[in-house]
């Protein structure tokens, strides 16, 4: 059960902590008081898109928690999937900020928005005004009843998807091999492609070392001229560096008794001369070690070009093409033996069809039997609701022949599945789009969530304005069929009409106010005279009319009466 829902900084809500009980929990409000902020609150803490606009004007962030109690089996198994503790229940939190973060948390474990999703999908269901767009898609049909044929069905449609699921895996692994000529053709470029790599000899990092002999061999004799001429500065030529300092080192002894200080320069230029001639000797060797066979040089020319020429084919680099070579000698592998494969893969398709049609058929007659039942009950829900004259039935068409199984089957199985209806007697069933009005489309819905309320397990249901296009008597049983479902499972439901509100466990009213500065939204729970006076108001929107407060009152008197029943 939903115990506390807080709520800050959503929309008009700057703090509010709202207590709900077991039973029937009826919001009501005038219009444009915030009753929608509170449904809106409840979807975006249970996982809901979170739309920033939702936080409140001036706030940077906003954030909601809700609290619950009583936690159901299938929850149960959910939160031991993330090692989360809920002995005490249950408390979820989501925060959003304007910045675009929004962090969603069960018992304090942070957790994905998506699996926040699916884990208050078996905790709470709401119904707003977009499951009627929902509902009349016919797609959708065949899940509703799916999930009304409970678990037995269930068992069947998962043992049906891992079936069809192995059949089509199948099916695509042999288009594959779809030609055992096409194979051929296919091995035999491969095999070309395979050569043509192998007689290479792709190694990693060669094309580097091929690109800086290859620029050498351009410059090589630019290279020895240099290095030659540099030389013969240095040392080997008459006028070279190492004669002018020999003449500079002879001079300077001629004079060197008549200073002391010259002595140290001598010895300097001596080690210059020696550096000088280590230079010219490491500097002539280069030009010499640049003399390179011809042969040797043209064939390193032509294997760069074929490393190119391979690069612009199988990659960019020697580690695409090498990449590109173990995916193709796969390839080939497996070509080699497409035949055998074919042969065995039609064989495991044959056995996966047998199996798939089994469960297929089987999954039809269950769903039939179910689809039946389904019509029954919702008819006789209809009735109550002030539809006598509603013929509903749950119209199946079935594939039966192979060719259309293998065909047009879904992970769904055999069956397309559509709600016909006739709300008036005398008229054609037709599908349920085409011919329910407002009115009749929120008692549809409000019929389906009574059936489903005894089978999905859900402890807490939420009603966003049910009553659209009801009215008078209709309402009454509307608000009986709302107190029905409450017996079993705790309900919160918004509405405008005095005769839901009348049949309230527990009466919240939604107010704004304004100290026209800002305006904000708060909720209260009413006891029974203020719950009175708020349906008077709802009733003819005079305060304190007399025959309002007299009609509130009967209304109460009436729900009484029907709940002591």
């Amino acid at each position: 059960m939903l115990r506390t829902l807080s709520i800050n900084n959503i929309a008009l809500i700057t703090s509010s902590e709202i207590d709900f009980s077991n039973g029937l929990n009826i919001l009501t409000g005038e219009t444009g008081a915030g009753k929608s902020i509170i449904i809106d609150s409840l979807n975006f803490v249970l996982g809901a898109r979170a739309d920033k606009s939702l936080v409140r004007h001036g706030c940077n962030d906003a954030m909601v928690e809700a609290e619950f109690d009583d936690i159901n089996a299938v929850v149960g198994r959910m939160l031991d999937e993330y090692d989360i503790d809920y002995s005490e229940g249950v408390i979820i939190s989501r925060k959003m900020t304007l910045d675009g973060k929004n962090v969603c948390r069960i018992n304090g474990v942070k957790l994905p928005v998506g699996v926040l999703r699916n884990i208050a999908g078996a905790l709470v269901d709401i119904y707003g005004q977009h499951e009627n767009s929902i509902l009349l898609n016919a797609d959708t049909h065949i899940g509703i009843v799916d999930l009304f044929g409970g678990d037995k069905l269930v068992n069947i449609h998962d043992k049906y998807i891992s079936a069809y699921r192995s059949y089509k895996s199948i099916c695509n692994a042999i288009k594959k091999y779809s030609s055992i000529m096409d194979a051929e053709i296919r091995q035999e470029i491969l095999q070309k492609q395979i050569k043509e790599i192998q007689d290479f000899g792709v190694i990693v990092g060669e094309e580097v070392a091929l690109v800086k002999l290859c620029d050498s061999y351009d410059n090589i004799e630019e290279i020895k001229r240099a290095t030659q001429g540099s030389y013969n500065a240095l040392a080997d030529m008459e006028g070279n560096a190492n004669d002018l300092i020999s003449n500079s080192i002879r001079m300077l002894r001629g004079i060197e008794e008549y200073d002391e200080s010259l002595e140290g320069y001598i010895d300097r230029l001596d080690s210059v001369m020696i550096e000088i001639s280590d230079v010219a000797s490491s500097v002539v060797s280069i030009g010499e070690r640049l003399d390179v066979d011809e042969y040797e040089a043209g064939a390193n020319i032509e294997r760069l070009k074929v490393l190119h020429e391979l690069q612009d084919k199988y990659g960019n680099s020697e580690e695409e093409i090498l990449a590109y070579f173990d995916k193709i000698s796969k390839e080939v592998e497996i070509l080699g033996n497409s035949g055998f494969e074919l042969e065995k893969l039609s064989a495991d398709k044959s056995k996966a069809f047998t199996l798939l049609k089994k469960l297929g058929l089987d999954l039809t007659a269950l769903r039939a039997k179910t689809a039946k039942k389904f019509s029954q009950l919702v008819v006789g829900e209809l009735k109550e609701l002030g539809m006598p004259n509603t013929t509903f039935s749950v119209e199946m068409i079935s594939l039966s022949e192979d060719d259309g199984i293998e065909k047009d089957a879904t992970a769904s199985g055999f069956d397309v599945v559509e709600f016909m209806i006739s709300p008036n007697a005398g008229e054609p069933l037709k599908p349920l789009g085409k011919v329910i009005s407002g009115g009749e489309m929120s008692r549809f819905m409000l019929a389906i969530k009574k059936i489903s309320a005894e089978i999905d397990g859900v402890n807490v249901m939420v009603f966003d304005e049910i009553d659209t296009g009801i009215s008078g008597k209709i309402a009454q049983v509307v608000a009986c069929k709302l107190y029905d479902i409450s017996i079993s499972r705790q309900v919160l439901a918004v509405t405008h009409l005095p005769q839901l509100a009348s049949m309230a466990d527990n009466h919240y009213l939604i107010e704004k106010t304004t100290d026209n500065i800002t305006t904000s939204t708060s909720v209260r729970l009413l006891d029974f005279d203020q719950s009175v006076a708020e349906l008077a108001m709802m009733i003819d929107g005079l305060q304190g009319s007399a025959s309002a407060i007299a009609h509130a009152s009967g209304l109460k008197s009436t729900a009484n009466t029907y709940k002591a029943k």
